[in-house]
């Protein structure tokens, strides 16, 4: 086959023109059915241009990705309203940055609650507070470390016993900010990650159902231990980034509000009892959602935490009398539904923050990328790559399967280039004697 940087250019140009095909091909077929999704919104620059990102956090399906020139409430209107009608997806919850267009796109454009973003949330007490400490903590250590080369410069001098203990108690000084420093990261650490432990609908440790007020209370306590910290080290919080984290309590508690509202209205539909309905919520769906959490988490200190509050469900679970008396087609029936309620869970826009760093890689390896290939990155997201289930963002999201985007491809590409056709080769012949005309 041809493979000259013409005819590979000329077949990437090809493949890019085809792919958008492929997807709307797919999505025509699924014209008609409507869905109920909670999603992340988040804009992403590159050099000159810059891209509006929307996905259904649920399947992991990108449903805007386009270029835009400015981020404004009416751009965001005008390219999210017919993608989501075309789809028949209906917005029940959003979740972003506190961006005012996109608190706006939430509630007058989706007509639902905005939820404020963890990973948003945590980035900004960490820029307040986590590099402070680290330079802190560098700075006490190399602080050791000079005191006792002086020390030990000192401890050879005999004739100076003044000096010697000059240095000694630098020394002494030096490990006591040095020691203080470390127990402030360790603190620190310790209630930022306290903060996404109580961004979850039961409680860690008896998996009690958390509300708002619970939440904005533990969140509160986070926030005055972060205070401490900082007065301690003598860190100034000049741009006001606890006041911010404050003002995001109830948009960080309103993920887990909307998701107990709708759980409320689903079982409310299946005409429970007050015993079914206080055993499936408080029962068996803690063991269904931290078994889930204890599979997605890749932290070890994360998986471990998860992994107790499991057992400790599962033992609840297990010495109930409900559990007993039922038989296993019906609690693999209430299984199947609370595996649902669980997977519908959502409080970060990390999964977008994921694929804008893509975008980033993809940007700066290929020099650039144009509106074409953009679309086309979009489509092998959505159709081509797979998660450990064997699954694409588009099966999860419809439901069902869709043609193979490489077979596909190859019966749209045609034959492959031809390689040149090179010239003759003529081989001069010394022996052979040209007639010259007299």
């Amino acid at each position: 086959m041809g493979a000259s940087p013409s005819a590979i250019r000329n077949r990437l140009r090809q493949i890019e023109k085809l792919l958008p095909q492929f997807q709307q091909l797919c999505e025509e077929n699924h014209s008609g059915c409507s869905h109920q999704a909670v999603v992340a919104v988040d804009e992403t620059f590159f050099g000159k241009f810059m891209i509006l990102v929307m996905m259904d956090l649920n399947s992991g399906y990108l449903l805007l990705e386009e270029i835009a020139e400015d981020r404004c409430f009416d751009t965001w209107f005008e390219k999210t309203t017919p993608r989501l009608e075309q789809l028949g997806i209906q917005v029940n919850h959003a979740i972003s940055d506190r961006a005012r267009a996109l608190i706006k796109l939430a509630v007058s454009g989706f007509e639902c609650d905005s939820g404020a973003d963890l990973f948003h949330a945590q980035n900004d007490v960490s820029r307040f507070l986590g590099a402070p400490l680290g330079r802190r903590l560098s700075l006490a250590e190399k602080a050791v470390t000079q005191t006792k080369k002086i020390a030990a410069k000192a401890a050879k001098n005999e004739n100076n016993g003044s000096q010697r203990t000059e240095s000694q108690q630098a020394v002494s000084d030096a490990e006591k900010d040095l020691e203080s420093a470390k127990r402030a990261k360790q603190d620190y650490h310790t209630h930022l990650q306290g903060t996404s432990d109580d961004l979850h609908p039961f409680s860690l440790d008896e998996s009690c159902i958390h509300d708002e007020a619970s939440i904005q209370s533990s969140l509160e306590s986070r926030a005055q231990a972060f205070e401490e910290i900082a007065d301690r080290q003598g860190i100034n919080d000049r741009k006001g980034a606890m006041k911010k984290f404050r003002k995001q309590f109830t948009a960080l508690a309103a993920s887990v509000t909307f998701w107990w509202t709708w759980v409320a209205d689903i079982l409310q539909q299946l005409a429970m009892n007050e015993e079914q309905h206080a055993w499936f919520t408080t029962t068996l769906l803690p063991v269904i959602y931290w078994h889930q959490r204890m599979r997605q988490a890749k932290n070890r200190k994360s998986k471990d935490k998860y992994g107790q509050a499991w057992e400790k469900a599962t033992a609840r679970l297990q010495g109930h009398p409900m559990t007993a008396q039922m038989t296993a087609s019906e609690l693999q029936r209430w299984q199947t539904l609370a595996e649902n309620m669980a997977r519908q869970f959502h409080r970060s826009s990390s999964a977008v923050e994921g694929r804008n760093g893509f975008l980033s890689q993809m940007y700066h390896m290929g020099r650039g990328f144009t509106e074409m290939r953009l679309m086309a990155l979009t489509v092998i997201y959505n159709y081509f790559i797979k998660r450990a289930d064997g699954t694409t963002a588009a099966m999860r999201l419809f439901g069902s399967e869709h043609p193979d985007l490489f077979e596909w491809l190859l019966g749209q590409m045609g034959d492959l280039p031809l390689p040149r056709k090179g010239r003759e080769r003529v081989v001069a012949n010394p022996l052979r004697m040209l007639d010259v005309p007299s």
